[in-house]
């Protein structure tokens, strides 16, 4: 009997102890489903944090205008950036559809985009502004930017960190925009390819208009 007694107690904190476990995996799991929750529908601006300023170099190119453009220019402005090419087939038709969606949703607010060519041969100021009509493009907020293409691979490479040249004839320029601050200042770079990005995207444009 004191044996099978003693049995029944170590039977006993066994269960005890496997539904602690099971217990305590159970609030594990609530407590990341809550936190994925709140990742989800918490879209409220993100404080900015401050780090390391980079500020953009200066440049003056040529819009699709015909006219000169250069940092003088955005000073003042909160700008998106980019890097991209007319005849580019793969990514370059998603990411100035995306900075067109950006357009639309910052409308009403002092927001800027700047779209440079990393073929600036054959993208000329003619080519580029059809370019920019083809996606709605406001002439006085959107500039599609030509000119040295030295020069723009060495602001793309050194002034934003960014990818741009050649690959035999393939041309290789990246796929993440640049966020400019009004005091000329980088803020951040996001990957256009990314939803999560993008969201951050917007809170960042929301946070730098003071929303």
């Amino acid at each position: 009997m004191e044996a099978e007694a003693t049995n029944a107690t170590k039977a006993r904190r066994k269960l005890d102890k496997s539904t602690l476990v099971w217990v305590a995996l159970g609030v594990i799991i609530i407590a990341i489903a809550g936190i994925n929750l709140w990742s989800v529908f918490d879209t409220k601006p993100e404080a900015l944090t401050e780090t390391a300023a980079v500020s953009v170099p200066d440049f003056s190119l040529t819009n699709q205008q015909g006219e000169p453009l250069g940092l003088s220019d955005m000073a003042g402005k909160i700008w998106v950036a980019d890097f991209i090419f007319t005849n580019c087939p793969t990514i370059c038709p998603a990411m100035t559809q995306e900075m067109a969606r950006l357009q639309s949703e910052f409308v009403a607010d002092p927001v800027y985009f700047v779209s440079f060519s990393v073929d600036p041969e054959r993208d000329t100021p003619r080519v580029l502004s059809r370019y920019a009509a083809a996606y709605g493009a406001d002439d006085r907020r959107w500039h599609f930017l030509t000119g040295d293409k030295a020069k723009i691979y060495q602001l793309a490479e050194q002034g934003f960190s960014l990818a741009a040249g050649h690959k035999g004839s393939e041309i290789l320029h990246s796929p993440r925009f640049v966020l400019v601050k009004a005091d000329g200042n980088i803020h951040d770079f996001y990957d256009s390819r990314s939803g999560p990005a993008m969201l951050r995207l917007r809170r960042d444009v929301k946070a730098l208009l003071g929303k």
